[in-house]
């Protein structure tokens, strides 16, 4: 892997590895996306039970462009004690040697090492952070909220995933280094090669090809909101030809609730089908052939999955929460409040009429692409390195 840039270590709170295999993914593709720049090596910590067969085990995986170590120590509690232990075990590799930066993603359980590491190199720290705990903060405990500020006070540059999220950091105290809470703002980031247009022409009339895609996590994705409108729609409206498909649902058990409560509703196929989880580039062949992404969600920042179909050129149906409003426009899709179905209806309804798929596919690749996020990156790189060297 040649040389080039700067040489960043990667640590992470959230990372897909062979406990869960979707987690942190937005953060593997922002890393993903920074190797294209500059040298890069994440390491993560994913603690599992005593008798896990994982327990005690490391590994090393080349990507294309970065490597990523990944630890499975036995669980303690708290948890983040193992974690802290795991991730201060490891060495860089050569590509990265002593960093010149590290870069936290996601400030809890992996702050403390973080910090521990920038300091022990004496290098500068910077945090990017897209937890929506931040949204609901009284529910995280006094101890954990002390290690999180404390790992702030220690970073040279924290970059949100949104101005949103932004403003739910700062008063939540998260102070940087030079005692302010001044943010860089960088999104996350969709493969706009992968996510591109499609070949799929759809007249007014013909049928509505609706794609949503995520975990199924049912509080915070509200898919029975989707299905109780899909109903709706279906008795409301017979002669709305649309259909649905759903992608996502890791969880066995999860899955098969949303299943249940379909076919109770008698939401079956053509009207409403399932696939369960799907690969990346499965994912955006099925948004090539979709004509809208929809999303329910009671709570987000900024969800990839928008990125990425604006990437494909295909709108959006979403609400209006966390820091989507900050990217949302008439022409790439439409906005509606939390929980409300009937207006959810009308959005679906609403849908039937062109849409400029070049224009939405423009606004993706200026702002969510890798390119995009690279250079966002390196500034803040810069920004760190200058504060650090006053």
């Amino acid at each position: 892997m040649e040389s080039r840039g700067l040489r960043v270590l990667h640590i992470a709170s959230w990372y897909p590895s062979k406990v869960h295999g979707s987690l942190g993914n937005f953060i593997q593709r922002h890393i993903s996306a920074i190797s294209t720049r500059h040298s890069s090596e994440v390491w993560y910590s994913s603690p599992v039970p005593f008798n896990s067969e994982l327990k005690g085990t490391k590994e090393v995986i080349e990507r294309d462009g970065f490597v990523e170590r990944i630890t499975y120590p036995r669980v303690t509690k708290p948890g983040v004690r193992a974690v802290t232990r795991s991730l201060l075990d490891f060495e860089p590799g050569e590509e990265i040697a002593i960093p010149d930066l590290v870069h936290l993603h996601v400030a809890f359980p992996a702050g403390r090492a973080a910090r521990i590491l920038a300091e022990t190199w004496n290098v500068p720290l910077v945090i990017t952070e897209h937890w929506t705990a931040y949204h609901d903060s009284q529910h995280i405990p006094l101890w954990r909220r002390i290690s999180m500020r404390k790992t702030a006070s220690k970073t040279s540059v924290i970059c949100p995933v949104t101005n949103q999220l932004g403003e739910t950091m700062r008063q939540f105290k998260m102070v940087n280094r030079a005692g302010n809470q001044e943010y860089r703002v960088i999104p996350n980031v969709v493969d706009t090669n992968k996510f591109n247009l499609g070949l799929r022409t759809r007249s007014v009339g013909d049928e509505l090809k609706i794609l949503h895609v995520s975990s199924l996590e049912e509080a915070q994705k509200n898919i029975t909101g989707i299905l109780n409108t899909v109903s709706y729609i279906r008795s409301a409206h017979p002669d709305f030809k649309f259909s649905l498909t759903i992608v996502g649902g890791a969880e066995v058990e999860r899955l098969n609730k949303v299943r249940q409560y379909a076919t109770i509703m008698k939401l079956v196929e053509p009207y409403v089908k399932f696939t369960g989880v799907l690969c990346g580039e499965a994912v955006a062949e099925e948004m090539r052939n979709s004509d809208a992404v929809l999303l329910f969600s009671r709570k987000e920042n900024f969800p990839c999955v928008i990125a990425e179909a604006w990437a494909c050129g295909k709108p959006v149906i979403t609400t209006d929460v966390g820091g989507i409003a900050e990217h949302m426009s008439p022409e790439r899709g439409v906005m509606v409040n939390s929980g409300d179905e009937q207006a959810l209806a009308e959005a679906i309804l609403a849908l039937d009429k062109p849409w400029d798929g070049g224009k939405i596919r423009s606004y993706a690749i200026d702002n969510f692409s890798i390119d995009a996020v690279a250079d966002a990156y390196t500034d803040a790189y810069l920004k760190a390195l200058s504060i650090t060297s006053l």
